[in-house]
């Protein structure tokens, strides 16, 4: 009998780096479809990532995985509350060097803000320059750990290395006529003019953000937080929007 094959969505990577987990054969629960392939990190709250042999990855949904797949991938994650999830996985050993564009740093404040959430972490080379910021550890578990610094400080940046990256997330899908966020970094009127350009974005109304603020709330009919959080993202910006 032949051996049916699991097809899947192919992304043409280079220099794939890999965590140290074993490979493991991935089911599809509908007709027991396999591949053997290594976890990477999950795309989103509904896509995972699997590097196979040779140095492509696909993106299989979470949702086309027999329930033991998914019971090894939540082994790897841990929600930190309902609108987002955090990769706990292995970071790549030896040196990294990763780069997060898109980053919104519009003045020293927010580049002080950088360094200030990153301080403590050793053996760090760090720079900045316009909406960049590079980092190079001895590790990648290093690099890891200064990413999600900078991301819980209230920044976002897509890291050009698909294993060590700001953690996808996740947020609610309900309507609702105001979302409230907060964690984003306002240390200044052009970050406050940053959410002067979500709000035109997602077509809302208004918002209440002010300096320094530590959340703010955006009004408008028909709000979805996810839209909200896609948005701030997009201007370099990262918080909780619930």
């Amino acid at each position: 009998m032949k051996k049916h094959l699991l097809v899947l969505s192919v992304i043409a990577v280079s220099a794939v780096a890999l965590i140290s987990v074993s490979a493991r054969t991935w089911t599809r629960a509908s007709d027991g479809a396999q591949i053997e392939g290594e976890f990477v990190r999950m795309k989103d709250a509904n896509t995972v990532y699997i590097a196979r042999e040779g140095g492509t990855t696909v993106q299989v949904p979470l949702s086309a995985l027999t329930e033991a797949d998914q019971t090894f991938i939540k082994t790897k994650m841990v929600s930190v509350d309902s609108s987002e999830v955090v990769q706990k996985s292995e970071a790549p050993k030896g040196e990294t060097e990763v780069t997060l564009s898109g980053v919104h740093l519009c003045c020293g404040g927010c580049k002080k803000g950088v360094e200030s959430a990153i301080e403590g972490i050793s053996d760090l080379e760090v720079d900045m320059s316009g909406d960049s910021i590079s980092l190079k550890g001895k590790s990648g578990r290093d690099v890891q750990k200064a990413i999600d610094a900078i991301a819980a400080a209230g920044y976002y940046g897509e890291s050009d290395n698909e294993s060590v990256a700001i953690a996808a997330a996740k947020a609610s899908d309900d309507e609702s006529d105001s979302v409230t966020v907060s964690g984003v970094h306002l240390c200044c009127g052009k970050c406050v003019g940053a959410i002067d350009d979500v709000v035109k974005a997602l077509g809302a109304e208004k918002h209440d953000a002010e300096k320094n603020a530590s959340s703010f709330t955006i009004t408008g009919k028909g709000l979805k937080p996810s839209a909200v959080l896609a948005a701030l993202r997009k201007e370099g910006m990262n918080g909780t929007v619930k």
